[in-house]
């Protein structure tokens, strides 16, 4: 378990299960990471029971101290093991612990875990659309900006751009 000072990551849990599913079939959480497609209960569960099996992710739980309800989770992907490089992404799902701080939190955690653990170089994320909580907690957490793609994601009935943003292990 990686333990912060208001939130703990760790693993996830069969009863985590049923709420990730419902913020997985909520248009608005869903929308804060790109487009909304409803998720079958089998394409969950597939997605779900790989968690810890797959060497290219590792999915981590959050959760305030001393307290299981889920807050939300964070995602290390496509770990190239060669390149030493990953892409990274944060989910908090309900309103109310949103802009709170823990997610900021605990990307840092997860980063720290990323240079540490998994002895990577680069870390790299997106950001759709103007998202403005999401690119402050993201420089907060020490990522740069490194581009955008323009009309790269078609959302809500209009283009978005796409801002990429990476963090280089400096340990």
């Amino acid at each position: 378990m990686l333990i912060g000072k208001t939130v703990c990551l760790g693993p996830m849990l069969h009863s985590d299960a049923g709420i990730i599913f419902n913020w997985h079939n909520s248009a608005e959480v869903m929308r804060l990471d790109g487009l909304y497609r409803p998720v079958s209960q089998g394409n969950f569960d597939e997605w779900f029971n790989t968690i810890g099996k797959d060497p290219s992710r590792v999915v981590f739980s959050i959760r305030k101290q001393g307290d299981l309800a889920l807050l939300g989770y964070v995602q290390v992907t496509n770990i190239h093991p060669i390149y030493r490089s990953a892409e990274i992404g944060i989910m908090i799902g309900d309103s109310e612990n949103r802009g709170t701080g823990y997610g900021r939190e605990a990307l840092t955690l997860c980063v720290a875990y990323c240079w540490q653990e998994l002895n990577l170089q680069r870390l790299t994320m997106m950001i759709i659309g103007d998202n403005g909580r999401a690119l402050r907690a993201y420089l907060k957490a020490g990522f740069t900006v490194e581009g955008r793609l323009r009309r790269a994601i078609y959302l809500n009935g209009k283009y978005e751009d796409t801002t990429i943003l990476s963090q280089l292990n400096t340990l």
